[in-house]
């Protein structure tokens, strides 16, 4: 099988799909290639937010997690995975964060057929339909996509081959429970009739009216979307909506969009990959390509990413380094026994100098022994008297600051320690800078990055001020971050 080819976990199945045929299969989830799974949105917490360009990647991932937590709705005693995308917007980025708890992960997974053990890429489906373009298909182009089925639906917004915004509709089953009609029944009149009012039958009509009252809500908020990126990126209006709704048209659409001004294209979604449904030809379609180099949005919400190769561990490059040098020791081992076997006649004929020579080297080496018996005793010595002063010149740094040292500055010292045993952080230096504030630099692995984000944000629930962080600094596996804390605000 090409190493090129892609996995994707469906609910029933798994769909292996090498850019030509799918290989739909239900007991082999194939972990040696690379896997990718579709997250509903009820799931995902989504915020955006704005913020300067002189951030690096790493700060901007630390205030995204920060902005996340405080704003966006996340719950500190959870885990998430968050990911975000970034626009470019001249002087300044608009961040689109994202989201997902991993027990809300395990739930949708758990429903699955068959056990997963490595997802590398879990995504919300609105990004696929980024597969559709090419560079010169992608230029001046808005186009709205809408996607329903039985437990969810939405429109997301294209402009020039690129998302750049979604919203979240009525799926077929609210739509159901709203209007008290059967979801068989719903999905037939609307695969089979649409919104035209010619269409129905004089008994179907309230059944019709039932159903457009809610979609009309549905599409006032996605024209509400529509406008409100017009301010963000200068979208002109809507040149096509295409309609992913297994395969099919919803005749009559267009003229929900006729009532705010807009006339596109309505077309339904006709992307075809043998023996599967449009929709799942999409997603096949994009993991495909995104896999193999394409330049797509992407955001990976996954709590199953695949292990490291070895060759990516410290340990495993310290055992190679290890066993190199071993080699190289052996080698050197062997030539030098060669050597002296090759010398051995000539040592016999100088075996007399040579005993000589061993007796003095005998002598030299008890002397040596002898001085460097002293040296070490001096050495421990040494280090004996500078672990004094150290213990002095601290106990000097000290005494200022204990004299000097208020309730509320001893109360700062008891929150913040209490904070860094709550998740277990570590700290190589905690300063007192002033009357009112300290400054401490935290040090976290890096799969507990998000840990930094929480001990800001309980400092910040328990009254302290300037919160901040403006040094952030990731080096073989540990991330740093300086954190500047001001006394709570009652101060």
């Amino acid at each position: 099988m090409s190493e090129n080819a892609i996995v994707f976990l469906d609910n029933e199945h798994t769909i292996v799909y090498d850019g030509e045929k799918p290989v739909l299969d239900t007991k082999n989830t194939h972990p040696e290639l690379f896997s990718a799974v579709t997250v509903p949105l009820k799931y995902i917490h989504s915020f955006s937010y704005k913020i300067s360009k002189n951030v690096s990647d790493d700060e901007l991932a630390l205030k995204t997690e920060l902005k996340m937590y405080k704003e966006g709705g996340l719950d500190a005693e959870k885990e998430y995975s968050i990911d975000f995308i970034k626009y470019d917007l001249g002087d300044e980025y608009l961040v689109e964060a994202f989201g997902l708890a991993k027990d809300d992960f395990d739930t949708y997974l758990a429903d699955f057929s068959y056990k997963i053990d490595v997802v590398d890429l879990a995504f919300p489906r609105f990004l696929a339909y980024e597969t559709f373009y090419d560079t010169q298909k992608a230029e001046k182009s808005n186009d709205l996509y809408i996607y329903i089925s039985d437990d969810e639906a939405f429109g997301t917004i294209y402009q020039n081959g690129k998302y750049i915004g979604h919203r979240v509709i009525n799926s077929l089953q609210a739509i159901s429970k709203r209007t008290g009609l059967e979801l068989v029944k719903l999905k037939e009149y609307l695969r089979e009739k649409g919104f035209k009012r010619e269409n129905y039958t004089l008994e179907e009509t309230m059944i019709l009216d039932t159903i457009t009252e809610v979609f009309s809500k549905d599409i006032e908020k996605i024209v509400y979307s529509v406008n409100h990126k017009r301010g963000l990126f200068g979208l002109s209006g809507i040149d096509s909506v295409f309609i992913d709704f297994e395969g099919n048209n919803l005749k009559g659409i267009e003229d929900f969009f006729l009532q705010y001004g807009f006339e596109p294209t309505i077309k339904p979604i006709e992307h075809k990959i043998e023996d599967l449904t449009p929709s799942l030809s999409i997603l096949l379609d994009y993991v495909y390509k995104l896999h193999n180099g394409a330049g797509f949005h992407q955001v990976n919400l996954t709590h199953l990413a695949r292990k490291k190769p070895l060759r990516e561990y410290v340990a495993f490059r310290f055992l190679i380094e290890t066993v190199i040098m071993i080699v190289l020791l052996f080698g050197v081992a062997i030539f030098v026994n060669y050597y002296l076997n090759t010398q051995k006649e000539k040592i016999s004929r100088l075996d007399p100098k040579v005993k000589e020579l061993k007796k003095r080297v005998k002598e030299f080496s008890l002397h040596m022994k002898k001085i460097q018996k002293k040296n070490n005793g001096l050495l421990q010595e040494k280090k004996a008297l500078e672990d004094k002063i150290f213990v002095y010149e601290t106990t000097f740094r000290i005494i200022p600051m204990i004299g000097e040292m208020s309730i509320k500055r001893q109360k700062m010292m008891n929150d913040i320690l209490k904070v860094l045993k709550r998740y277990r952080l570590n700290s190589a230096s905690l300063l007192q800078k002033d009357q009112k504030s300290c400054e401490i630099l935290l040090i976290s692995q890096s799969d507990r990055r998000s840990d930094i984000s929480k001990f800001m944000h309980d400092l910040i629930e328990m009254g302290y001020k300037n919160v901040t962080t403006q040094d952030i600094s990731y080096k073989e596996g540990i991330y740093k971050s300086k954190i500047y804390i001001g006394l709570q605000k009652d101060d």
